[in-house]
């Protein structure tokens, strides 16, 4: 028996096959979600050199572009030979400007953590008088405090009598490492093939997403890379341009304070201050635990002076930088910020926003799309 369906049926027929597929895919996703999630991660180290070689020749493409437009157009070369030089000079510029980075963050925070232990047992000391003066202040039962401390340091020699059994982890950290320094260089090789073959590897894509969709779906996606590359541009290079500014007034903040270890602080701040929101405040408490050690004072100082320092970083430095890019209220940074953490940790964080704004972005104009084809229309802006 054949069935005729009008358009309207058809129209109904799909929405609804649509919204159980969803609701499928949905409660699929979550109740695997620790399969998945161990599956992507799997396949995500697999495919980590490329992730690595994407992520150089995006950086990258910038500085390629104008190499091969402004330095080397006039040369006797080919287009391909033109383009093969800038892409490589291009990738070494980008590797040689992170190694200095690394070789004078590295160095300065060896220093820092060798004049740290060197004074250990003197800060150690002082922190205790601290702690005895905080405990005959408050009148707090000493005896206690003391059964406390001498439990804390049973367990410290505990572990330190145990090391051997954390050798085989020290070790896997070991042949882990070398395994991202391979990770990394395969990377930087694929960085340059892809900046030296950026048009075919365009075309390839676009080729795919038409033959995949229907012509006004991947005529939506053309328009929409273009404004997701924009966004994780932006937000990359403005945060880090933001981050860099913060570590730089942390640490004249700090050396204005007389705070000790102004640069090894600063730069953990400067860090993890690429996490959006809660970024300043994860730095802080490394530093605060250090300056404990070396003075308590200093550990309030510092805790006030970082306090200040997001918010201005909050309210008028990162504003001025990153503007409204991203194109999402705060209340969704906050939202993405916490939600990426949980879900994959530290990077999740810091990439949990631009991934956000994305699908923010999709969201609306599938919003504003439906809209368009309603009788009424609400003003207000999701």
């Amino acid at each position: 028996m054949k069935f005729n369906l009008d358009e309207r049926s058809k129209k109904t027929v799909y929405i609804g096959g649509l919204v159980a597929f969803i609701a499928i895919a949905i409660y699929f996703f979550f109740s695997n979600f620790e399969v998945l999630k161990v599956w992507v991660n799997n396949v995500f180290q697999v495919l980590m050199p490329f992730v690595i070689g994407f992520a150089i020749a995006f950086l990258m493409n910038p500085v390629m572009m104008m190499l091969e437009e402004k330095v080397f157009a006039k040369l006797p070369f080919s287009k391909k030979a033109i383009r093969n030089i800038s892409a490589i000079i291009a990738v070494i510029f980008g590797v040689v400007i992170v190694g200095l980075l690394i070789f004078v963050i590295g160095n300065q925070m060896r220093d820092s953590l060798d004049q740290l232990l060197a004074n250990y047992d003197d800060y150690l000391k002082t922190f205790e008088i601290f702690m005895q003066d905080t405990l005959n202040f408050f009148h707090i039962d000493q005896a206690e405090m003391q059964s406390i401390l001498e439990s804390s340091e049973d367990l410290l020699g505990d572990l330190l009598k145990n090391i051997q059994t954390y050798a085989p982890t020290i070790f896997n950290f070991g042949l882990g490492f070398i395994s991202l320094i391979i990770k990394v260089l395969v990377g930087i090789i694929a960085g340059v093939y892809m900046l030296m073959d950026k048009e075919r590897f365009i075309a390839q894509f676009r080729k795919l997403n038409q033959a995949i969709f229907p012509s006004k779906v991947s005529t939506f996606f053309e328009d929409f890379f273009p404004v997701l590359r924009r966004i994780f541009y932006d937000f990359i290079v403005g945060k880090a341009l933001d981050s860099l500014i913060i570590g730089i007034i942390c640490y004249v903040g700090l050396e204005l304070l007389g705070i000790s270890y102004a640069p090894f602080i600063s730069v953990i701040v400067g860090v993890t201050n690429m996490i959006p929101v809660f970024g300043p405040f994860i730095g802080a408490i490394p530093g605060i635990f250090i300056l404990l050690l070396v003075e308590p004072i200093q550990a309030l100082y510092f805790a006030i002076f970082v306090f200040v320092l997001q918010q201005f970083d909050g309210n008028i430095l990162g504003p001025k930088i990153l503007g409204d890019k991203l194109g999402i209220p705060s209340f969704w940074v906050l939202f993405s910020v916490t939600v990426g953490g949980a879900l994959f940790g530290f990077v999740g964080m810091f990439i949990g926003v631009p991934v956000f704004a994305a699908l923010y972005y999709l969201t609306k104009q599938f919003v504003d799309y439906r809209l368009a084809h309603k009788p009424t229309q609400e003003d207000t802006e999701i």
